[in-house]
């Protein structure tokens, strides 16, 4: 496994012309000057021209502020769940129950319990293979000015330079936004179990949409401490049936070019491979930018709105 990541992260697109690699990537740069012997014990340490940058960037952002022990990047209230948020997770999720309900209703004897189980595990595999399909396209494809997607997208590229505030957010603020666009297709769920579907329809479609916009949660989980965890959540992912922040860390190094599934991880070493140029994501990629002549983010050192910023509060490394 340790192979595997650190190789992941090696994987980079053929070198590209030297005036595109300039556009894409921000590097910051100290020029020594040179002064005469005497005057040189005046200049400025390397240390010290660091803690200006530092300033200077401080000066133009924002700083985060602290309340009590959360170190938070919103205001509080942003982190807040609201009752519309409530209303969103809790409205798709009855949906949801109602048609998981209706097929398990319908099961009868060993034949239908053993339908059901296996479209429930079904479900949970590909909620996973799921996840991971669509966490690759919005890290690598698209921006905030995107339709129907840009938010996620944004919100995605917000989490790379500051992946701690998903663990401040309160749970159906940090759900509702997936729980909110599945509910129409709760209600057609719904509506067709109600219709007499198929027991294997109805408990797999319910599933595998219930994990998928659990995933926000799992994911979040995968980023906190053991301590900040519900003992049923550190079993379950040390039994690997959730992503955990061993498995889920190394997708936060550069070029985050892999491990992106966030319910179990299962298929994370699948698709990743042993070596990062013929894996999923690098075919995918090789075919995207032949066919359309997009290329991924990950091909590049990270754009500055992706560089992870170090969290208020915490120790320098």
């Amino acid at each position: 496994m340790a192979m595997q990541m650190s190789g992941c992260l090696a994987a980079r697109r053929p070198a590209a012309p030297a005036s595109s690699q300039n556009q894409r990537r921000h590097t910051v740069q100290v020029a020594a000057i040179a002064a005469p012997l005497k005057d040189r014990e005046t200049l400025p340490s390397p240390s010290s021209l660091e803690r200006e940058l530092q300033q200077r960037l401080a000066n133009s952002t924002p700083a985060p502020a602290a309340t009590g022990r959360r170190v938070v990047l919103e205001s509080a209230d942003e982190l807040k769940s609201t009752w519309e948020h409530r209303a969103w997770v809790g409205g798709a999720t009855a949906l949801m129950g109602a048609t998981l309900a209706g097929g398990l209703g319908q099961v009868d004897g060993i034949g239908g319990m053993v339908e059901a189980g296996v479209a429930v595990c079904a479900a949970y595999a590909l909620a996973d293979l799921g996840t991971a399909f669509y966490h690759f396209f919005v890290d690598n494809y698209g921006d905030a000015s995107t339709p129907v997607f840009g938010g996620q997208i944004a919100a995605f590229q917000g989490h790379h330079q500051r992946p701690w505030t998903i663990t401040e957010r309160e749970f159906s603020n940090n759900v509702h936004k997936l729980f909110k666009p599945a509910a129409p297709f709760a209600a057609v769920l719904a509506l067709s179990a109600a219709a007499g579907a198929p027991v294997w329809w109805d408990v797999w479609s319910s599933s595998f949409l219930f994990l998928c916009c659990m995933s926000q949660q799992f994911h979040a989980w995968s980023h906190m401490k053991r301590s900040e965890l519900p003992p049923a959540v550190v079993a379950l992912q040390e039994s690997g049936l959730l992503i955990s922040r061993k498995a889920h860390g190394a997708h936060h190094k550069s070029p985050f070019n892999c491990n992106y599934s966030i319910v179990s991880g299962m298929w994370n070493p699948v698709l990743d491979g042993d070596n990062p140029e013929t894996s999923v994501w690098m075919r995918l990629e090789r075919y995207i930018h032949s066919a359309y002549g997009v290329e991924p983010r990950s091909w590049y050192e990270p754009e500055q709105a992706w560089q992870e910023q170090q969290r208020p509060g915490a120790p320098l490394s």
